[in-house]
């Protein structure tokens, strides 16, 4: 009987590197970088302390990492959900869509990305990760941008919308307030109603791109 191959080693430190990131993702998004322990996470990737140190020095490294990998899954995401052959406003609909299903079926990494943008400014030095970390929010940003630039061009979004830099940040900014309103807030908002509100985020959706969409 053959033996199977040994897998490389690089293979084995890669996957046991995702872990150690995917299991801080959990303890991060519930608890916040400063809440978080070398500990919590070898409990939780159910590793030894040593090890999560030989693979992550410090704690802020493990967290950028983490950030890092949500922002990536974000992005494939939104590059995945829209194609060449959809108009603009369709384009900027199929991201809302996409940024949905991210918070629906990655809560985890949803909630840590939103943690990492509240964080207020600080003196401290830049993290050497941090340009990795922009580089993709920028890539998020410009995939918006242009979905927005396309629409005004195919007549399918409205061409007094202003500067696309400033409506993609506010694109940004509503859905990501209707998913967390959804996930925080929805029975108090459908109390207040006094009806069921099942589909919040799509609702806004809709809203923000009969707002962007040009007239016949």
């Amino acid at each position: 009987m053959k033996r199977r191959p040994a897998k490389p080693r690089s293979t084995d430190r890669a996957n046991r590197r995702l872990q150690i990131i995917q299991a801080a993702v959990q303890l991060f998004a519930e608890r916040g970088l400063e809440n978080v322990t070398y500990g919590d996470i070898a409990r939780k990737a159910r590793l030894s302390r040593p090890l999560i140190y030989f693979y992550f020095p410090d704690l802020q490294t493990l967290f950028m990492e983490a950030i890092i990998l949500g922002s990536a899954e974000l992005h494939r995401r939104f590059m995945g959900a829209v194609s060449p052959a959809q108009r603009g406003i369709e384009q900027i609909m199929a991201i809302g869509r996409a940024y949905v299903a991210f918070a629906t079926e990655e809560p985890a990494l949803f909630q840590l990305l939103a943690h990492n943008e509240s964080k207020q400014p600080t003196d401290e030095p830049e993290h050497p990760l941090t340009e990795e970390c922009t580089r993709h929010y920028d890539a998020i940003m410009a995939l918006l941008v242009a979905a927005l630039q396309k629409g005004v061009r195919d007549r399918s979004i409205r061409r007094d919308i202003g500067d696309p830099g400033k409506v993609a940040v506010c694109l940004w900014g509503l859905t990501h307030g209707l998913i967390q309103l959804a996930a925080t807030k929805q029975p108090t908002i459908e109390c207040k109603l006094g009806a069921p509100f099942a589909d919040m985020p799509g609702f806004g959706l809709d809203l923000i791109c009969r707002s962007l969409r040009a007239g016949k």
